[in-house]
Parts: C-alpha cells; sequence; structure tokens
C-alpha cells in the first residue's frame, strides 16, 4: 500500500470517527449515523494494506 493511499485511508477513519462524535455531541442523528457508516469500510481498507505488508517480509 503506497504512503498516499494510507494517508488517504486514515483520514476517513478519522472524518468518520469526528462525524461520530459531533453528531453524539450536538444529537444529529443524520451526522452521527454518517460518521458510523463511514468507519468500517475504512478499517477494512487499514487491515488490507497490513496483511500485504505481513507478507511482503
Amino acid at each position: 500500500m503506497s504512503l498516499t493511499r494510507k494517508i488517504k485511508s486514515k483520514t476517513r477513519a478519522v472524518q468518520g470517527w469526528i462525524m461520530l462524535y459531533f453528531g453524539r455531541a450536538t444529537g444529529n442523528q443524520h451526522l452521527e449515523s454518517k460518521g458510523a457508516a463511514s468507519r468500517p469500510g475504512n478499517n477494512l481498507g487499514q487491515r488490507s494494506g497490513k496483511i500485504k505488508g505481513m507478507f511482503k517480509r
């Protein structure tokens, strides 16, 4: 996984967490659900990069 893809993946994950907690803090259910929905896909992208790295060694 290239450095730019790692950065983009991590950025999306952080944005998801921010939306989730900001939605909870303000009581905005739409923002909270949007943040929760964006998290699982980003974590999967990070895990696939880690797995690929293990096999390269």
